[in-house]
């Protein structure tokens, strides 16, 4: 059995694409998280602001944010869980906003919703 070059450079190659893999993913993973924040820092409306300032605070943080249909809206999902009745309490939230019966924090003014995970 010969080696030929074309088998050293394969051989040299796969660990630094390994790497490469790594570094590449971490970095996208990194990058989605800060778009998700700031997309969520610019969309939640201020009648909940009050309580996303106090779930970050705690520690909690964007998994999802979006719109399933034109006609629906805003969801803000975050992680880890939190009960949306006590979190509507301490933030001292009013209307338009409230806990909706799918128990998650909804202002029915600016169609925003927090949702926790689940």
């Amino acid at each position: 059995m010969t080696v030929t070059p074309q088998d050293i450079i394969t051989l040299a190659a796969a660990p630094v694409v390994v790497v490469l893999l790594i570094v590449v993913v971490r970095a996208r993973r990194q990058s989605y998280a800060r778009h998700l924040e700031e997309v969520t820092e610019a969309e939640v409306c201020d009648h909940l602001r009050p309580a996303y300032d106090l779930l970050r605070s705690r520690g909690h943080h964007v998994v999802r944010v979006g719109q399933k249909a034109a006609d629906l809206p805003l969801e803000v999902h975050l992680a880890p869980a939190f009960d949306p009745k006590q979190v509507y309490a301490d933030a001292e939230l009013a209307e338009p906003a409230f806990v909706s019966e799918r128990n998650v924090l909804y202002c029915k003014e600016d169609w925003c919703e927090l949702h926790p995970p689940g």
